[in-house]
């Protein structure tokens, strides 16, 4: 996906001679890596404010402790 993004960018006019990121920059567009994060961030949000419950279920597990920080003395 990124790699037809790049490709698509090197044909307009203009922006030739422009590394990637800097052709990112011109059109205000962000990478696919950074989109994809994004998507992610936005359905982590949702499942906190249960708006997708079902599809949360599936990405996180839980773990039933009350200790926040691992304890190395009882190892």
């Amino acid at each position: 996906m990124e790699r037809v993004q790049c490709r698509a960018m090197k044909m307009i006019k203009g922006l030739e001679h422009l590394s990637y990121e800097e052709r990112l920059r011109e059109l205000g567009q962000f990478s696919a890596e950074k989109r994809r994060l994004g998507g992610r961030l936005v359905s982590l949000c949702k499942y906190v404010v249960g708006v997708k419950e079902y599809e949360g279920a599936r990405l996180f597990s839980v773990v039933l402790s009350d200790r926040t920080r691992c304890d190395t003395q009882n190892r």
